[in-house]
């Protein structure tokens, strides 16, 4: 997020003067591919694996979803994915992969306003709307014992909303930021204040230490986007049992990648630990 300052000043003498797209990318998609192959193994599942579903909102607006099984059943864990903020589901959708063939059956979905979900614009407390029907159609189908959330980026920040009001069994957070509020004290010397840059808080660093879950975190150091800092901080925030792992060359979405087998064994080992 260093490059926000610029991004400031560019709005601010144009005489724009909200940044709420810089926090919400949605792209629309009027129909998933969910395409089964990928470019690595990792990334590769059998089409038979693939469920498309719909969850209900509430009379008026719906998510766009997929259901993965994991490559092992039973699965070791149920795990929700929150996305970024950018792109929508099939962008997601190589990461989901990855995480079912670590053994997860995986449930991901596209906010309010993302992919073919309803076009409606975004907002925190609409997207706790969504994260809420996403939670009550996954017990719904396989019951509260053994959730897991993940939050990937802007995720962090979905993932973590969920988890103040409905702790999971664990919570994984990778690439997060601490908030709109850190954000803007971070990115830019200008006296700007919150607001400007979004409607909505994301109190990620606040929401955590009412989280009764165990938390995971995961941020690369070579992170130029979201700085490893916010993660540092989220650390600290967060109640025991917590772990960081800074990852030396990591960026902002390569962490699977520069990790290698370690990055499974990290999730695995962790999400093991506290299904005891």
């Amino acid at each position: 997020m260093r490059s926000a300052a610029l991004l400031l000043f560019a709005l601010a003498t144009s005489g724009c003067f909200k940044l709420d797209p810089f926090l919400y990318e949605p792209e629309r998609k009027e129909k998933y591919d969910f395409e089964p192959d990928g470019g690595t193994p990792e990334e590769t599942v059998t089409a038979d694996r693939i469920e498309p579903v719909r969850i209900e909102v509430d009379a008026t607006l719906s998510l766009g979803a997929v259901y993965l099984r994991g490559s092992v059943q039973p699965p070791l864990a149920h795990v929700i994915f929150f996305h970024g903020k950018g792109g929508h589901l099939d962008k997601a959708f190589p990461r989901a992969k990855r995480w079912a063939n670590l053994g997860f059956d995986v449930l991901a979905f596209d906010y309010r306003g993302w992919g073919n979900s309803t076009a409606v614009t975004p907002t925190e407390a609409g997207i706790e709307q969504d994260t809420r029907a996403v939670l009550a159609w996954m017990v719904a189908r396989v019951g509260a014992d053994r959730l897991v959330y993940y939050g990937q980026s802007f995720g962090t920040a979905t993932s973590t909303q969920r988890a103040e009001l409905d702790p999971p069994r664990a919570l994984i957070l990778e690439s997060g930021f601490a908030s709109v509020q850190a954000f803007a004290r971070d990115s830019t010397q200008m006296d700007f204040p919150a607001s400007f840059i979004a409607n909505d808080g994301w109190d990620t660093e606040g929401r955590l230490g009412n989280v009764r879950a165990p938390v995971l975190i995961l941020h690369g150091l070579s992170d130029d986007f979201v700085r490893p800092e916010f993660s540092q901080a989220l650390y600290e925030a967060a109640n025991q049992p917590k772990k960081l792992i800074l990852v030396e060359g990591g960026g902002h979405s390569d962490l699977p990648k520069v990790m290698g087998e370690e990055y499974g064994e990290a999730i695995r080992s962790f999400v093991a630990a506290h299904l005891r």
